[in-house]
């Protein structure tokens, strides 16, 4: 044991582990983030609030049990820089340390009531095959290791390599979000409560895409909630 303490010690001495939103390097208690961005996040608390803006934004599109993103996405941030360092720039380990945080909060409260299996946004395979990660599975996996809720990469399968949908617009999105999905499994999601799982949450196309797919291939008998790690500010205001 004391050995294994000389070591560890040693190993942060020598490779000292870093805040991947500061750039601070971390003491022995903390695992991924430092105290003081942990406690800065910019979080939506949204889990905690019924009816909440995300939720909002899903009324007379698709229906939806619960909503939540977990933190705001904020332009020029230091958040934003950590969501594009797991989204595009192969630290996809950030993920599901997130995914796991995010499990944490949202389990201070209802939001996982009921919830039967978690299924993340997919990636088309070329898209998947040049990243060489889908980021919402390592999210989705994240939250499965806190919640022991079941996740599957095997449902639903994205049928269109739509382009990244970073620089477009609005109504384009919409356009982009159309008739993207299949379900490949309809059997193993109909009559399930699934949460649907996403790393940014703009103006919820894909989501609202996502959800009617699976909702068509269950004839209905299907409960979806939805859970992102960020959401843009103006999503109430779409």
């Amino acid at each position: 044991m004391l050995f294994r303490s000389a070591l560890s010690a040693l190993k942060r001495l020598l490779f000292p582990a870093i805040c991947p939103v500061c750039g601070k390097s971390l003491i022995e208690a903390e695992s991924f983030l430092c105290i003081e961005c942990t406690i800065s996040a910019p979080f939506t608390n949204m889990w905690r609030q019924r009816d909440n803006a995300l939720e909002q934004r899903f009324w007379g599109q698709i229906s939806i049990e619960r909503a939540a993103a977990f933190m705001w996405f904020i332009d020029g941030s230091q958040w934003r820089e950590l969501i594009h360092s797991f989204k595009y720039h192969d630290h996809w380990y950030y993920a599901e340390n997130i995914g796991y945080w995010l499990a944490t909060e949202f389990s201070r409260s209802d939001f996982f009531e009921g919830i039967e299996l978690i299924i993340p946004v997919p990636l088309h395979w070329r898209r998947k095959l040049s990243r060489g990660y889908n980021q919402t599975e390592h999210i989705a996996a994240g939250i499965s290791r806190h919640t022991s809720i079941p996740y599957s990469f095997s449902t639903v399968k994205r049928r269109v390599n739509n382009p990244p949908q970073v620089h477009t617009s609005y109504v384009n999105r919409w356009g982009n979000s159309s008739d993207i999905f299949e379900v490949i499994k309809p059997k193993e999601l109909r009559g399930r409560h699934i949460l649907l799982v996403d790393d940014v949450c703009t103006t919820g196309s894909t989501l609202i895409s996502l959800a009617k797919t699976i909702t068509k291939a269950c004839d209905g008998d299907v409960k979806i909630s939805v859970a992102t790690v960020a959401a843009s500010r103006h999503i109430a205001k779409i």
